[in-house]
Formats: structure tokens, C-alpha cells, sequence
């Protein structure tokens, strides 16, 4: 005598349509997550050389939205930095001074420029200061979580331009 246990099926009809429901679901996130990586991306990125005993630096480059939205970024972070934040340099008569931003919106299929003596982003508290020709994560975030991060190097001063069509994409 067979047990019946033995002939029945590894999965009802009903198991089956949530088992493929959760892997269309699941399909449908990685591809979300695929995109918002693709949708705001780095170019040119570099983080300012520090001299030695300096506990603050800046890193700067081009931050690019390909989606069709306009992304707003809420806050930076960096792996050597205990605080980053953005700043813009503000002109006042004769007086620069940064102030620092909130958030920044990046309009669809722009590029919102990070420069010195511009809007960069400031590096604070860094217990150890990176050597000239190593990488540092530059991060930036929006308010729906979107991460774009890159390696960026660092130097002591800015790259020079070879693309005269730098801001255009």
C-alpha cells in the first residue's frame, strides 16, 4: 500500500501562484534598485588634499540625474569624514561665506556641480587625513534613499578640464 502522503504534490496550485508572485515582486525591486543606481551617477569626483594636523577637507565633481524627475539630495557622507555636509559659498559686498544646504534639487537630465569656491561638499572631523593618490567613497543621498557613491581621488588641487563640454550631457 502507497502512503498518501508520498503522491501528493511538492506545491498546491495556490502555493505556486504566490511563489511566482513573490518572484515577479522581488524581479520588480531589483530592477527599482538597478535604476535609482543608474539615475544619479558621479563624474570627475576628487577630495582636496589636507595639510598635515587639518581635521577638515572638501570634495568636489559633477553629479548627473539621466532620470526624467527632478532628485533632491538630502545629505553626503564620505568613510573618512565624521561629518559631511554641503556648503555653497555666498558672495556679500567684499565677504565670502558658506553656508551650508539642506537639500539640493537636481532637475531632470541636469548635472549639479560641486567646485571650489562653489557648492562642494565639506568634510569634518576626519580623525585620519587621506595621502595624495588614494581614493576616498563620496556618497550622496536623496530623500527617497537613492545612493550614488564613487571613488574619488585625492589631490591637491583640481583636475585640469580637457572636455570643454563638461557640463553638457
Amino acid at each position: 500500500m502507497t502512503d498518501p502522503m508520498m503522491r501528493r504534490p511538492l506545491s498546491s496550485p495556490k502555493q505556486g501562484y504566490a511563489f511566482t508572485t513573490l518572484v515577479c515582486l522581488f524581479s520588480m525591486g531589483l530592477s527599482s534598485l538597478s535604476y535609482a543606481e543608474e539615475m544619479l551617477h558621479w563624474k570627475d569626483a576628487w577630495v582636496r588634499s589636507m595639510p598635515p594636523g587639518a581635521q577638515v577637507s572638501a570634495a568636489y565633481g559633477m553629479l548627473m540625474n539621466h532620470s526624467d524627475q527632478t532628485v533632491t539630495l538630502s545629505t553626503v557622507s564620505s568613510e573618512i569624514s565624521g561629518t559631511a555636509e554641503m556648503h555653497e559659498v555666498i558672495a556679500e559686498g567684499d565677504q565670502r561665506r558658506m553656508a551650508e544646504l539642506e537639500s539640493i534639487d537636481i532637475a531632470p537630465h541636469e548635472t549639479l556641480i560641486f567646485e571650489p569656491g562653489g557648492r562642494h561638499i565639506m568634510l569634518l572631523d576626519i580623525a585620519a587625513p587621506p595621502v595624495g593618490g588614494e581614493t576616498v567613497e563620496i556618497c550622496a543621498v536623496s530623500v527617497a534613499g537613492t545612493r550614488a557613491c564613487t571613488e574619488a581621488p585625492v589631490r591637491r588641487q583640481a583636475p585640469i578640464a580637457d572636455d570643454t563640454h563638461a557640463n553638457h550631457h
